[in-house]
């Protein structure tokens, strides 16, 4: 190899040198951003193990809060999907309210059904007796996110989206 460098013209060596160096820092760059994103990748695992472990470290206490929180639920008020779409639906009916988004989380003993609310220009007071009828239904059915903003189109006009979750005690199937 150093006889082949050696053979070319000053020009021919400036240039391969020059084009060594541009592929060096070229796979050096990239080397850096990969290792980067290694580092944040090492740092989210490290923080979600120990979140884990934490949780596990805790089993007790949470097995216990758990059982004391479903001794407190009537079954028979809680609400699947269907159930939670249908009293949405009702809370909403003359506010034009738009439902959408479902979706359902399973655990071994619960299933939280998340929904989306949207509300577009509509006035404070239709809004607030929405949400003064949807806490009458705590805590089988509440709002976990919420977000509301002036619409600037239309003075004195609210839009709104809520997240909204019904909690379902599910009853494990017999062996």
């Amino acid at each position: 190899m150093k006889s082949f460098f050696n053979t070319k013209t000053m020009r021919e060596r400036v240039l391969m040198t020059a084009c060594m160096l541009i592929a060096v820092v070229w796979w050096g760059s990239s080397l850096l951003g990969r290792s980067r994103v290694l580092q944040v990748d090492w740092r989210s695992s490290n923080m979600e193990l120990d979140e884990q472990q934490n949780w596990l470290k805790n089993k007790a206490q949470v097995d216990q809060r758990m059982t004391k929180i479903t001794a407190q639920l009537d079954p028979k008020r809680t609400l699947n999907a269907s159930e939670a779409f249908a009293e949405i639906d009702r809370l909403t009916q003359g506010m034009h309210g738009e439902i959408g988004q479902q979706r359902t989380e399973r655990t071994e003993n619960f299933a939280m059904n998340n929904l989306q609310v949207t509300f577009r220009r509509i006035g404070f007071e239709p809004l607030l007796k929405f949400y003064k009828e949807l806490s009458l239904k705590a805590p089988y059915l509440g709002i976990d996110k919420c977000s509301i903003s002036v619409d600037r189109a239309a003075p004195g006009q609210i839009n709104a989206v809520f997240q909204i979750y019904s909690v379902e005690i599910v009853r494990p199937s017999a062996p």
